[in-house]
């Protein structure tokens, strides 16, 4: 009896310990963080992340954010937990992931850009279906089956229109 109470003494101890070193080493790491915000912010402001070849691609047509926005008024609609959920992994993967992919996207209108009017315009089941088949041919060995009078004659990107799967 007296061994196990001694043994719940030091484990108790044990866990204070821990949780003084993990609050105190949190809290010196957020005043770090908090005192260099100011800097950070302006250097990010200040930065360009795109290049100017990286901007054209992502100012051709079709890719904008205009699905995005709320066609309805209604606050219910506005607040859809599964469309803000949608959407905003919509948006990360454009803004976070696609910036090491964008490149060797061969398609006029972005990957990301087609599956959102894909998914506007024939709702959320055929939608992804045809986002997913769009993104299974978006590689460079599914780009020799592509017909020469379906790229464009100025740029060489694939025109793959949304209305060919009315």
């Amino acid at each position: 009896m007296r061994k196990s109470n001694a043994f719940k003494s030091r484990l108790f101890l044990y866990c204070r310990l821990v949780l003084c070193v993990s609050f105190f080493s949190c809290s010196c790491f957020w005043i770090k963080v908090q005192a260099q915000s100011a800097g950070d912010l302006e250097l990010i402001g200040s930065t360009h992340f795109y290049s100017a070849a990286q901007e054209r691609h992502y100012k051709r047509a079709g890719n904008s954010n205009s699905v995005l926005r709320m066609r309805s008024k209604s606050f219910v609609a506005a607040y859809n937990p599964l469309s803000l959920s949608m959407k905003g992994a919509m948006y990360l993967y454009q803004h976070v992931f696609t910036l090491q992919l964008a490149r060797s996207c061969p398609y006029e209108i972005t990957c990301s850009n087609f599956a959102k009017h894909a998914i506007h315009d024939h709702g959320i089941v055929k939608g992804m279906l045809l986002a997913a088949d769009r993104v299974m041919r978006c590689n460079r060995i599914a780009l020799l089956d592509v017909p020469p009078m379906n790229r464009d004659e100025h740029t060489g990107a694939i025109k793959d229109d949304l209305n060919l799967y009315e």
